[in-house]
């Protein structure tokens, strides 16, 4: 026998249902215009703080304010209030510039140089097709002055910055070759250089990777088939002083070298993991190894313990920067950026490096007097090099057969040709943003 709901009854339990969605809806709406509110009063705290500290600096600074300088202090602090080192504030010629490296191009006069210890600053590279080339500047030369200020007070990353310059402006160079003083005039400019250099060494190849820009995979792609085309049976990549670049052209390197398998992850805000870039089956099959130092960071730094995870190299000099964070490159709408972490950087097949570094299989430091020595080293006598193709070499002997023509890595290096092939170059202090890892 069913039984009939009366209509009271009903309209009970729809009221019922009603109240308690009333309820639950009232308690997240407060709980919503509560932290709104909270949101908007801390706002207004910071907006009127700025508004006083600006309203205060107008009626009182002795001297003319530069709005536009201004703007971009208050850009620069407020990212630096993050707290994070890796996070950066870029004006708009800066973005234009960082846009410029990650599509292979460099901006300035296209020369490195270091603290010599005279107190001015020795060039240690000169970039190819570089301004600096063409008004006749060379590896060694001592720069004293830039236009009529002497060097001696300044740092390194000062003059560096000074040499980069802005497209189209000009530079007079006082500098001391063979202790005779020079004067040159070079205007600085946009120059396409490339990312890698490399040459075979008696049977091994050897690559320097100075970033992972646009045109890196294709450069690689390029120079490792050459390579092995002339007898290659081993490549040595050399990415010390790699800062990262992007890390999607250092993704497609990786996948150029290695059999198919997630090549890095990113772990975000909300705790989720994303795989980022994958490599497919297609891979180099020769013994490689890899050279680091501490200046080896977050792609450069994806790039070696990829390689290691994957079975294709070893690792040999020293441990990594530790930098294992993902950048990413918001545009502002005056031409500015910021370029925020966004996630943690997590390899495919090993734990995250951020904060730690990555210990090489073969560990090689430079000791404090070859330190010293290390913008003077040649791929004939650079230690760390030659333990690279040390260990190449052996890889080799572990992986065929003895056929007796594999020498020691030294007499390999003695035998290289040396025709139309830079020296190791300096460290390179080009940056990284944009789904990147500096």
């Amino acid at each position: 026998m069913k039984k009939k709901i009366s209509v009271s009854m009903v309209v009970t339990i729809v009221l019922l249902a009603m109240t308690v969605t009333f309820s639950v809806t009232m308690i997240a709406s407060m709980k919503l215009f509560d932290r709104t509110v909270s949101d908007v009063k801390e706002k207004e705290l910071m907006y009127s703080k700025l508004a006083e500290i600006d309203r205060t600096a107008r009626d009182s600074y002795y001297t003319t304010i530069n709005d536009q300088t201004l703007l971009d202090m208050l850009g620069t602090g407020y990212i630096a209030g993050l707290g994070d080192k890796n996070s950066k504030y870029y004006t708009a010629k800066q973005v234009v510039a960082l846009n410029d490296t990650y599509a292979g191009k460099l901006m300035g006069i296209g020369a490195d140089v270091v603290k010599d210890p005279s107190g001015y600053f020795r060039i240690v590279k000169v970039y190819r097709d570089s301004p600096a080339q063409g008004a006749g500047l060379a590896k060694g030369d001592i720069i004293t002055k830039l236009d009529e200020k002497d060097l001696k007070t300044l740092s390194t990353d000062a003059v560096n910055a000074q040499l980069k310059g802005e497209a189209g402006t000009s530079v007079r160079i006082t500098y001391l070759r063979n202790a005779e003083e020079n004067l040159v005039e070079v205007q600085r400019n946009v120059f396409d250089s490339p990312t890698v250099e490399y040459q075979l060494v008696g049977s091994t190849g050897y690559l320097k990777v100075l970033t992972f820009a646009k045109t890196t995979p294709a450069e690689m792609d390029t120079a490792i088939n050459q390579m092995l085309t002339q007898g290659a049976n081993a490549l040595v990549f050399d990415v010390r002083g790699n800062t990262g670049g992007k890390l999607e052209y250092a993704a497609q390197c990786i996948d150029q070298l290695c059999p198919a398998g997630t090549i890095v992850s990113g772990v975000y805000k909300n705790g989720e993991t994303k795989v980022l870039y994958t490599s497919d089956a297609t891979e180099i099959t020769v013994p490689m190894t890899v050279v680091t130092n501490g200046s080896t960071a977050a792609g450069a730094e994806l790039f070696a313990v990829s390689l290691r995870d994957f079975g294709k190299a070893k690792i040999v000099g020293a441990k990594t920067a530790g930098k294992g964070t993902l950048q990413n490159l918001f545009v502002m709408s005056d031409g500015s950026g910021i370029d925020l972490t966004v996630a943690k950087m997590v390899p495919g097949k090993s734990e995250s490096f951020d904060g730690i570094g990555v210990t090489p299989d073969y560990e090689r430091a430079l000791t404090p007097e070859e330190e010293l020595g290390y913008y003077d080293f040649t791929i004939e006598d650079d230690p760390q090099l030659l333990r690279a193709f040390e260990v190449a070499i052996s890889m080799v002997r572990e992986n065929a057969a003895p056929t007796g023509d594999a020498s020691s890595a030294q007499s390999q290096v003695s035998s290289a040709p040396a025709e139309g092939v830079e020296e190791a170059p300096a460290e390179s202090n080009l940056g990284s943003s944009a789904a990147s890892a500096e």
